[in-house]
């Protein structure tokens, strides 16, 4: 019985792991670019570096009421800890996306949004934009 149920438990996460939404980010202005949403990962391209990424985002973050409990600074990304309402935990990473991936284009960062244990695409596509328009 337990064996049976850690294998349902394993293809459930499989799935779950592997569905990636495609999502348009600005369809107002006809650009083709797209965002995706896998595993309750928001990742999304950027025109500025991981920098300048940060300090938008923070006040951003700040002016949208989220609480903020922490920054990680490495050589290749930037992520920043919030809290929202409900103390729900808030990650947004700014980082400069490998050459395979196929957000990658030179010179440009990515952002990578999680709100919550599961994700919420609305409330990351919130955020994405709020930052997205204020750079």
């Amino acid at each position: 019985m337990k064996a049976t149920l850690n294998t349902v438990l394993a293809i459930f996460i499989l799935i779950a792991a592997g569905c990636t939404t495609p999502v348009a980010i600005d369809p107002q202005t006809g650009e083709q670019q797209t965002a995706k949403f896998q595993a309750g990962y928001f990742y999304a391209p950027l025109d500025a570096d991981i920098g300048t990424v940060f300090r938008t985002a923070i006040r951003e973050l700040d002016e949208m009421g989220y609480y903020r409990t922490g920054e990680l600074h490495k050589e290749k990304y930037i992520t920043i800890y919030a809290r929202k309402v409900g103390d729900e935990k808030i990650t947004v990473k700014s980082y400069y996306p490998s050459k395979n991936s196929d957000l990658a284009e030179a010179g440009k960062s990515a952002l990578r949004i999680r709100v919550g244990k599961f994700g919420n695409l609305a409330e990351s596509q919130m955020i994405y934009a709020r930052i997205r328009d204020a750079l």
